[in-house]
């Protein structure tokens, strides 16, 4: 019998055991997808998700839960690349500099006329997201949990309306600049989670994303999994995946029912669960009950799109110099964003072996397609590459003619199987008195926990470290 049962294949899951192990907890993390290991397609090793890494340098907040845990970070870890994110829409190239005056300089130069609202934003927006910060810091569900913690967030209530009184003011400016609002809506985009909330307060902090410092190693996302598999068995936890889950009883303890790859049935009971809003078992645990607590019922996480990601093997000279690791790519400044007019590029690292002059380096372009049936099959997708790739020609003219690697079938195989573990875009509604989009990690049972960007998709990236380790707090604190 285990203390906790963890399933799911995202990130926030492989935190929450790892991090539920190193408490001292025996712990089972069922990941059915199986995600240890590299992502190769050919002779290029790819990172799975297109999102940004954010908070992992000196002091925040998942800088600080990685040593906390003694996982270190590779050798070429960045903490703050010096050009974040490039944003190129018709006629214009915006870079997202790390340093203030930089990327002020950069808007400045791009939108001259509008100097005295971008830096009033800006300014504004550097003040409301260190506020944030600090809240997120005391209290990692966001909202608050008790009359003390209501309390202390009416101390930074103050700050919340002026944000929001100064972002109504900016929203006002971008409507009537369709190239600069389209940036705007691009950087969102690229930084959060929820799609329906440009302007709330949690949105300071994440087009503060660049100043606060996006990272860069080898393998990305693939390598925290990775260290977080490891950091789970070395503290003899056990990590199954390839084990399709077809029940789950719940009681006074859980019992979870598999299949081994050899299609044998086993049984794996615990104290505790977590799972992963994502998963698509939680179908199997609410059983009778549509709403596993209060705020799903109050306040639901609606997925509106997934990303669809190809993956390219790209010749350094096919892209264009000073290029960054994110770019958002926004052809056409009339149609809306997610209306086939957002593609999102992620650089690797050049292969090692190579001449400067012949290398080659991994390319990702992802687009983000509707939660519909018809939009996800694999002809549906296949035809959808093509039309990326093509869309692509208009920005980058010598992209095709370098492209090494163009597995378009392998593309649409990761894309469906991983539809569990990247972070979609959501529909979230905000909390009435505080503002937050943020959801409780509680569920009506006892002894189960949810985890999950969907439960903080106000902190971006962020969210998926922070929401598996309150996860397992919970469960933590449940067994002192």
């Amino acid at each position: 019998m285990y203390d906790l049962i963890v399933i799911g294949d995202d990130l926030a899951s492989h935190v929450a055991a790892a991090y539920a192990g190193h408490n001292g907890l025996s712990t089972l993390l069922i990941a059915e997808s199986g995600l240890g290991g590299l992502q190769l397609i050919g002779d290029f090793v790819f990172n799975i998700d297109p999102a940004p890494l954010t908070g992992l340098g000196p002091g925040e907040a998942g800088g600080r839960l990685l040593a906390e845990m003694d996982i270190a970070l590779p050798e070429n870890f960045t903490s703050s690349l010096e050009c974040a994110f490039q944003i190129i829409l018709p006629e214009h190239r915006i870079d997202f500099y790390n340093n203030a005056e930089s990327l002020l300089a950069e808007l400045v130069r791009e939108f001259p006329d509008l100097e005295g609202g971008i830096r009033e934003y800006y300014g504004m927006a550097q003040d409301a997201a260190a506020v944030f910060q600090d809240w997120l810091a005391g209290h990692p569900q966001l909202q608050p949990q008790s009359l003390r913690e209501y309390g202390a967030y009416l101390k930074i209530f103050p700050h919340i309306f002026r944000y929001k009184f100064g972002a109504a003011r900016f929203d006002k400016l971008l409507s009537n600049h369709a190239a600069l609002e389209k940036a705007w809506e691009a950087l969102q985009a690229l930084v959060g989670f929820n799609h329906d909330d440009l302007f709330s307060f949690a949105s300071a902090y994440q087009y503060c994303a660049p100043l606060r410092g996006v990272s860069c190693f080898t393998q990305g996302k693939q390598f925290l999994f990775n260290a977080l598999i490891e950091k789970l068995e070395r503290h003899q936890g056990l990590y199954l995946s390839r084990h399709p889950i077809t029940a789950i009883t719940h009681g006074r303890e859980i019992e979870v029912d598999l299949r081994t790859p050899d299609q044998a049935a086993m049984r794996m009971s615990g104290r505790r669960l977590i799972i992963s809003t994502k998963s698509d078992k939680l179908g199997l645990l609410r059983g009778k009950h549509k709403y596993l607590n209060f705020s799903d019922r109050r306040r639901p996480a609606k997925v509106l799109y997934y990303p669809f990601t190809i993956f390219l093997g790209v010749a350094q000279k096919g892209l264009p110099q000073e290029t960054a690791r994110h770019i958002a790519v926004v052809p056409d400044l009339a149609r809306d964003l997610y209306d086939d007019n957002l593609i999102i590029l992620e650089t690797g690292f050049p292969e090692v072996e190579r001449r400067i002059d012949r290398a080659a380096l991994p390319v990702t372009a992802t687009v983000y397609l509707p939660d519909r049936a018809d939009q996800w099959t694999p002809e549906a997708l296949t035809k959808q590459a093509g039309a990326v790739l093509e869309r692509l020609e208009g920005f980058l003219p010598f992209l095709k003619e370098n492209t090494e690697l163009a597995d378009i079938d392998a593309s649409v195989a990761l894309s469906l199987e991983y539809r569990k573990v990247l972070s979609p875009r959501y529909s979230v509604r905000n909390a009435f008195f505080t503002s937050f989009a943020a959801k409780s990690h509680r569920t009506r049972f006892d002894n189960v926990f949810l985890t999950g960007t969907s439960l903080l998709t106000d902190a971006g990236f962020d969210a998926e470290l922070i929401s598996g380790r309150t996860a397992a707090l919970q469960v933590i604190e449940k067994r002192t």
